[in-house]
């Protein structure tokens, strides 16, 4: 993002290493896990919308 303002860039960055590594690596792989949560419910709602793999009447 290039809205944020540099004290809080600097803010994020100091609280997140103040965890330890066993802090961030929870968290990464509780994001992870969650995006990969997201992915899993949006790729059935564009898979409808691809119209390649529609058939049409002739």
């Amino acid at each position: 993002m290039t809205d944020t303002p540099d004290e809080i860039k600097d803010l994020q960055l100091r609280i997140w290493l103040s965890k330890t590594p066993a802090e961030r690596l929870r968290q990464f792989m509780m994001d992870n896990e969650a995006l990969y949560k997201f992915w899993d419910a949006v790729k059935p709602i564009e898979s409808d919308k691809d119209v390649s793999k529609k058939t049409y009447p002739d």
